[in-house]
């Protein structure tokens, strides 16, 4: 490996992908090679760029394995011609839209708080409240709000913790909103996320992102429709309904 495509490396597994993608650029104007498109393709902006660098790679090597193994788990059968014509192949993965993404989010909140509030339930958190309004204490009604609504927080953040990063470490990238509207989180690189990414993005990401809705904002300006938290984690979200592969 000669020294830029060892910078290339090093840039892709810091997570420095605009850095990547300036020296794969440069690499493959003044050498191509096999090694350098499948570079390129750990630091593509798309799951369908990233398809065309491992075509390449294994072009420029067939016994490229790591290459060959990774354009196997991602390219569409080919066609087969059969009496009635030929088969039509599967689509390819495309970015998620950003309206999809937000009623997930919707749906994952509505179920967190539906488990929140069956849990503060059980822990009779409500019973301070109710005794203060059977009083008639303002004080103390004010003081039973204040106090419900901390623990409400902490409550919901907890579970909202352990529901993200269980789920979408266990349905790979997907939590129960995300698999209702077809839509997955996986690592920019295209490989599954770990529970320390899922940690990472939803918990401490969607903290940062929701400073006046900015990091949500970003998405909509972002070329990889990546909020914050998506940045943090080195994340995208692709859409896994079915479209047409372009030519």
């Amino acid at each position: 490996m000669n020294d830029r495509l060892a910078e290339i490396q090093q840039a892709i597994d810091r997570f420095r992908m605009d850095e990547a993608r300036r020296l794969v650029e440069e690499e493959l104007a003044e050498n191509p090679s096999a090694a350098a498109y499948y570079l390129a393709s750990q630091a593509a902006l798309s799951h369908g760029q990233r398809l065309e660098y491992l075509e390449k790679a294994v072009e420029f090597d067939p016994a490229f394995a790591e290459a060959a193994e990774e354009l196997a788990e991602l390219l569409p059968p080919k066609v087969v011609e059969s009496p009635s014509g030929p088969e039509e192949t599967e689509p390819q993965v495309l970015l998620a839209g950003l309206s999809r993404r937000f009623a997930a989010l919707i749906i994952d909140g509505f179920l967190v708080a539906i488990v929140t509030v069956a849990i503060m339930a059980a822990g009779n958190a409500f019973a301070p409240l109710y005794e203060a309004m059977a009083n008639a204490d303002e004080l103390a009604i004010t003081a039973a709000i204040n106090q419900f609504q901390t623990d409400t927080v902490g409550v919901n953040l907890l579970i909202s913790a352990v529901y993200n990063a269980v789920l979408m470490t266990w349905l790979n990238g997907q939590t129960l909103g995300k698999l209702m509207l077809q839509i997955r989180v996986v690592k920019k690189n295209g490989r599954r996320i770990s529970i320390l990414d899922a940690l990472l993005r939803n918990v401490f990401g969607y903290t940062i992102s929701q400073i006046l809705l900015l990091g949500y904002l970003w998405a909509i300006v972002d070329a990889e429709q990546q909020a914050w938290h998506d940045k943090m984690a080195a994340t995208i979200v692709v859409d896994e309904r079915t479209a047409v592969r372009s030519a």
